[in-house]
């Protein structure tokens, strides 16, 4: 392949962004699902208000995503009002506003333009990442709004946690949070109880509970989802995933998800990259760092960190890294 440098943004398109969708299940053989510079006003209108590089479309007919393409040589967000543009006009025209995208070929965005800044993505998302998010975004209920079980947790500052964390991500509008308590007051106890209240207020439907040591995933299975939330499927993640039918029929159906780093190594980038709503790394100033960085960077997702180690003891890149500096 020429040097993608110097490619014009048509052949970026056809040689870096068409097989990247395709890479994310998208066939660009059907205009029913992907249809290519598509006039604002209309198949038959003249492009007056503009034309679209990629619509992404819904079962029925509407849009849910616009992607906005430039040449690998420009910055993919200098598109970012021009999709601004493409999307609101679009609203207009259908029953609720579509996500967006601006890439280049080599980085990719994704925009909510209504909740969330535009972000770096590692690929694009699937067609069911996209139903999936336009359902949590229209049927999701506030937080705050929703009671805690007395039944999970019942201690006053396991309360404050998951409150405080709930607001962190819901009016600070953050991806990412950080949760630090101390050996033997409640920390498992505690993420079910934030897991539950995330579920109940339809914020997510997918869960990877994540540990690098087999005692913590056993811990998280037992003690935490089994006897706190046990009328959600929940399957773990072994080695053999891939190697057996029924294991994976299993794993892609089930709403949590548990797994070793070690184990999720072998097999994350089967996973969509917008596979799940909320990932937990428990004991996390020890897993993001080194290889196992890739696996959490590859995913968009709500990314919770738990710590029993005191705070002082904890590396400053873990704060940075959950966003609470």
């Amino acid at each position: 392949m020429p040097d993608p440098s110097i490619f014009r943004e048509s052949e970026t398109r056809y040689n870096i962004i068409d097989p990247l969708l395709t890479k994310a299940g998208w066939n660009l053989a059907d205009r029913r699902s992907v249809a290519f510079e598509v006039p604002i006003d209309g198949y038959d209108a003249a492009p007056i208000n503009g034309i679209t590089d990629y619509c992404l479309y819904r079962q029925n007919g509407e849009v849910l995503a616009v992607i906005e393409a430039k040449r690998t040589s420009r910055d993919a967000r200098v598109g970012k009002e021009q999709l601004y543009q493409y999307i609101t006009r679009i609203e207009k025209k259908q029953s609720f506003r579509p996500f967006g995208f601006l890439t280049n070929g080599d980085d990719i965005w994704f925009w909510d333009s209504v909740d969330y800044p535009d972000r770096a993505v590692s690929a694009f998302f699937t067609h069911d990442d996209l139903e999936r998010l336009f359902f949590i975004k229209q049927d999701r209920l506030p937080l705050s709004e929703q009671k805690i079980k007395d039944s999970i947790v019942n201690r006053s500052y396991q309360i404050e946690a998951i409150r405080r964390i709930g607001e962190h991500l819901e009016k600070r509008k953050k991806r990412k949070a950080l949760m630090v308590m101390a050996t033997s007051t409640g920390k498992t106890r505690t993420t079910m109880g934030l897991i539950d209240v995330f579920l109940r207020a339809r914020q997510a439907q997918k869960i990877l509970f994540l540990a690098d040591r087999v005692a913590l995933v056993d811990q998280a299975m037992t003690k935490g989802f089994e006897e706190h939330i046990p009328n959600e499927s929940r399957e773990r993640i072994r080695t053999y995933y891939l190697d057996d039918a029924e294991e994976k029929t299993k794993i892609d159906g089930a709403r949590i998800l548990v797994s070793t780093l070690q184990s999720l190594e072998l097999y994350y980038e089967k996973f969509s990259s917008a596979h799940f709503d909320m990932i937990i790394t428990d004991e996390c100033h020890r897993s993001i760092y080194n290889k196992f960085s890739d696996i959490l960077a590859y995913f968009d997702t709500i990314q919770i960190g738990l710590n029993a180690t005191p705070a002082h003891f904890i590396d400053r890149n873990t704060f940075k890294f959950f966003e609470t500096d």
